[in-house]
């Protein structure tokens, strides 16, 4: 891809929390929030299938097959599962109450215990075939196979990350589990799909940077560089990651192709200034930004953080 947005950090802050952004940048931050959309999506298949039924709900206008099965008992794991469901249809933000919420709710509907060899076989059949249609979205591959293994998908889908993509911003402003189950394919009527969800809120198609690389510039800094597609991050991101971490970070940006360059400036969340940009070429061709006078300033929404260890 040739229309790269060139992005460079600059980060001040306190030392403990640039030690703990420094494990967002890299990955190495468990993404929480990717725990509970694939516990969600099991919770999804489940309901599809016939193994949990609500209790109360009697329909889902975005999906009616997750109802086919009709009601049920008011066992303990159709009570969890009519409660997630809940979640669902609110398109919940996925943030530190929710997701504690949602794992609560799936270790109580026990399917995390059911293994694929003992459901039935019209429920794997049902199951499958959401698997089949809804799998570069759920699993994060594209394939032009057939060949996709539903057991593996199920049994995979209890196989959680402990790293996140570098500098992944779902980790600083919440997605949502509607948008998230639907990804691009529409699985869900009227519901926003990923994609819009991830350029209204981030201002980019993929919420995570590409090409990072980062120095630790002393004990209260990093410099920090990557590139992202098309645009520079939305001013809420930015402004959200210099509250989560309470630092002021200078944020330099350009995208050659379509002359989009610029400076912004933000304290603990707040914006401080504007400017725009002049480019050169640094002696290792590297981009190199420069200020030029400033301009008026531009005063982003506030934004909601879920770096919960930054906030500990």
């Amino acid at each position: 891809m040739s229309d790269w947005c060139h992005n460079r950090l600059e980060i001040t802050g306190k030392s403990a929390l640039i030690s703990i952004m420094e494990e967002w940048i890299s990955g190495e931050a468990v993404p929480l929030y990717r725990h509970a959309v694939m516990r969600s999506i099991k919770l999804f298949l489940a309901g599809c299938g016939g193994l949990l039924r609500p209790v109360k709900t009697e329909s889902f206008p975005p999906f009616p097959g997750l109802m086919q099965s009709g009601t049920g008992q008011g066992t303990p794991a159709n009570l969890a599962f009519d409660q997630w469901l809940g979640l669902l249809r609110n398109d919940v933000p996925l943030d530190g109450e929710h997701l504690r919420k949602i794992e609560r709710l799936y270790h109580q509907s026990g399917i995390d215990a059911i293994r694929w060899d003992s459901i039935p076989d019209v429920s794997r059949r049902h199951i499958a075939r959401l698997i089949e249609e809804c799998y570069a979205d759920w699993f994060g591959i594209a394939t032009l196979s057939r060949e996709i293994d539903p057991g593996q998908c199920w049994e995979r889908l209890s196989q959680l990350p402990d790293r996140a993509q570098p500098c992944d911003m779902l980790q600083i402003i919440p997605s949502r589990l509607a948008a998230e189950l639907n990804g691009s394919g529409g699985l869900l009527s009227g519901s926003s799909t990923s994609c819009s969800l991830y350029c209204r809120q981030y201002g980019m198609e993929w919420p995570a940077d590409h090409n990072v690389s980062w120095e630790r510039d002393g004990v209260s800094s990093i410099k920090l560089a990557f590139d992202s597609a098309w645009f520079p991050p939305a001013a809420e991101v930015i402004a959200a990651l210099s509250s989560t971490f309470d630092c002021e970070i200078r944020h330099w940006y350009s995208e050659p192709v379509h002359d989009l360059d610029g400076y912004d400036c933000y304290d603990r969340g707040e914006h401080v200034c504007s400017a725009e940009a002049i480019i050169d070429e640094l002696d290792d061709g590297r981009p190199g930004l420069h200020l030029v006078p400033v301009t008026e300033p531009y005063e982003p929404e506030g934004a909601t953080s879920v770096h919960q260890a930054a906030q500990g």
